[in-house]
């Protein structure tokens, strides 16, 4: 995955992620909060519209009363009172005694009749023992009260009987009924007493008030309060479409529909009209409040509806507001929203991708440049034209290679000096060897010369050293060879016991008498090795052992023998000072390391070279005040020789087990 696409990735997990998460939680919380404020606006609705029915009911009340304390009406009470007349004896002749109705009781009550037209379908002067006199509205066109004196027929006057044994003149309210147009209407009986006796009322007035227009009233403030930026109060129809958002409905305990905001549904039984209604229709007939959803089934939408009672009726309100068109919006608004969001964050995402890629293509040129770099080619320019870190980052590969050819110039005029430098500490170290041994043999010289045996082992001895010398400078005359070969020739198979004693009587028997030599030799330990450079390898390790035991005397201790089949090994030990664990682990093997005051630290680096090239490995053991033993194994045959002796083996082991397996 290479830049570009991380970034990409990582910027809409980073951008776009969280704005779609933002959306969908915003979106949530909208939802809850839009529900809260239609349950607090349905709630407040069919509260207010209850409280002004309530209010309306009470004020006309209020009214009727007024109406019955008149005092016209009263002095003729007090009139009917003194003739001795019967209350309920309606449709009777009047008394013989009994005052006629006053003109002025039929203008004030045709006059309140008149200023309340739209209320009152009929109010009707009932009692006194004479026949009931209704008063109703002018017809549309006409200006006067219609009175009707006379007979009523059977059923059309709707007086509550309570009247007449009332205590106190307080209207009685009935149920909602149907007045003689079939319009839902509330009868009021109001009891009217003698001024001079208030034990028992002599006349009843009997008002139809009409639903229609208080209702109406209640639901044009309840709108009105709601829709205050219009200029008209709101008017709710096509109730159950998605169309509509608003709705008001009014019903009495028979479960009849008394007042709608659609009038197609008015004074229809709920259940017939509003199936989906049923719940709440239960709830409102047993006079209970609540708030909940209800769904319309002809097309699917929600609405949120709150009911409340009319106290002191058997009407009961509710308030509904379209939940689905509500939601809709709040979509289409969150809808916008998150797409604009989105739209602006895509346009970033464009801009990052366009960014990235361009970076990406100046970087693409970097790599490539530096891959140029890096294959020799140091003559590579990296040409970056923008202004951002793409172009310091060239300009630091630019700087790179300019150093590169300098430092390669300058590695060149060295390399040759250090190769010699190699050789020369290499060639050092050997002949200061060579040099100890010859050291050695002049102060043994100057005591034993006079022997025989021991003139012949030094002519021999010298022999031998100048041999290793012209060996030195014929290495030195040919550099390049030498160190292309150093440790690198052909072994030939040889004694390594030979070659062991010879370097021991060059370097060891002459400090016989300061220091304990202990050999453990076989008489013959043939391996393929190249002689001249292992017997370096042996001398190393002697001349190091008595280098390490110092002028205080020691122990050497020189042994050999067979490791296994393949392999062999020969060891030095000394009775020194030892070394430590971390100069051994990271000291000892390396090159120009060493713990001696003199010396440059390339013998032991040399003869793990040798060792190594031989196909053998040099191990060491040493303990701090104890001592160290060095010790080197070696291939006993060739390499070529060894893979064929274990298939020789492994032959004769498969072969074996099938003689067994035929016993």
């Amino acid at each position: 995955m290479n830049l570009r696409t991380k970034l990409l990735i990582f910027f809409v997990l980073g951008s776009l992620v969280p704005v779609l998460l933002l959306g969908l939680v915003s979106y949530r919380n909208s939802r809850n909060v839009v529900e809260g404020m239609l349950r607090e606006r349905v709630e407040a609705e069919a509260s207010r519209v209850a409280r002004d029915v309530e209010v309306a009911l009470r004020a006309r009340e209020v009214d009727l009363n007024e109406l019955a304390h008149a005092g016209v009406v009263r002095d003729y009470v007090r009139g009917v009172a003194a003739a001795g007349a019967q209350p309920a004896a309606i449709n009777s002749s009047p008394a013989a005694n009994e005052p006629a109705l006053p003109e002025a009781v039929r203008a004030a009550v045709a006059n309140f009749v008149l200023h309340n037209r739209d209320y009152y379908s009929a109010v009707t002067l009932a009692g006194a023992g004479r026949a009931p006199i209704r008063f109703e509205p002018p017809d549309a066109g006409n200006s006067s009260v219609r009175v009707t004196p006379g007979d009523l027929l059977p059923g059309r006057l709707p007086l509550d009987e309570r009247v007449w044994t009332a205590a106190e003149p307080k209207p009685l309210r009935s149920n909602v009924t149907r007045d003689a147009n079939g319009t839902p209407c509330i009868v009021y009986t109001v009891p009217v007493f003698s001024p001079d006796s208030e034990r028992s009322p002599r006349l009843a007035l009997v008002a139809e008030l009409k639903l229609d227009a208080l209702l109406q009233e209640a639901g044009h403030d309840a709108n009105a309060a709601n829709a205050p930026a219009q200029s008209a109060p709101a008017r709710v129809v096509n109730v159950g479409t998605t169309q509509s958002t608003r709705s008001l409905l009014v019903l009495d305990r028979a479960g009849r529909i008394v007042y709608h905001t659609s009038p197609a549904l008015k004074y229809q039984p709920v259940g017939a009209a509003m199936p989906y209604f049923d719940n709440f229709t239960r709830a409102m007939q047993a006079g209970n409040s609540g708030t909940d959803f209800y769904t319309v089934a002809a097309d699917g939408t929600r609405w949120l509806a709150a009911y409340r009672p009319v106290a002191g009726s058997d009407l009961s309100v509710a308030a509904a507001e379209n939940y689905t068109r509500a939601v809709a919006t709040l979509n289409r608004d969150n809808f916008t929203s998150l797409t604009l969001a989105l739209l602006v964050a895509g346009v970033a995402t464009l801009l990052v991708f366009i960014t990235v890629t361009r970076t990406t293509r100046r970087i693409r040129r970097v790599i490539e440049a530096a891959e140029t770099i890096g294959e020799g080619d140091l003559s590579q320019r990296i040409e970056v034209r923008a202004n951002d870190e793409t172009h310091a980052l060239a300009e630091g590969f630019n700087r790179m290679s300019d150093r590169l050819r300098e430092l390669i110039a300058r590695e060149a005029e060295t390399r040759q000096f250090q190769s010699f430098v190699r050789l020369s500490a290499m060639l050092t170290h050997d002949l200061k060897n060579a040099i100890t041994g010859l050291s050695m043999l002049v102060t043994n010289m100057e005591r034993q010369f006079h022997r025989a045996e021991f003139r012949e082992d030094a002519v021999s001895s010298l022999r031998q050293a100048t041999e290793k010398l012209g060996a030195l400078v014929a290495r030195l005359s040919e550099p390049v060879k030498t160190l292309s070969g150093e440790y690198r020739r052909a072994p030939h198979p040889a004694d390594l016991v030979a070659v062991i004693r010879r370097v021991l009587a060059a370097t060891a028997e002459p400090r016989a008498e300061f220091y304990d030599i202990q050999t453990e030799l076989p008489d013959t330990l043939v391996a393929p090795i190249d002689a001249e450079r292992i017997e370096r390898v042996v001398e190393n390790l002697v001349v190091n052992a008595f280098e390490a035991m110092g002028g205080r005397g020691g122990r050497l201790t020189v042994a050999a023998g067979e490791e296994s089949d393949t392999l062999v090994y020969f060891s030095v030990e000394d009775t020194g000072p030892g070394m430590t664990e971390d100069f051994m682990r990271t000291r000892l093997f390396r090159a120009f390391a060493t713990t001696k005051k003199r010396g440059i630290g390339l013998g032991l680096y040399t003869c793990r070279e040798i060792v190594e090239a031989h196909g053998g490995r040099l191990e060491v053991k040493s303990k701090l005040g104890s001592g160290t033993r060095f010790r080197v194994v070696l291939p006993s045959i060739p390499l070529m020789a060894s893979h064929a002796r274990t298939a020789e083996k492994a032959s004769q082991a498969k072969s074996t087990a099938k003689t067994g397996a035929a016993n």
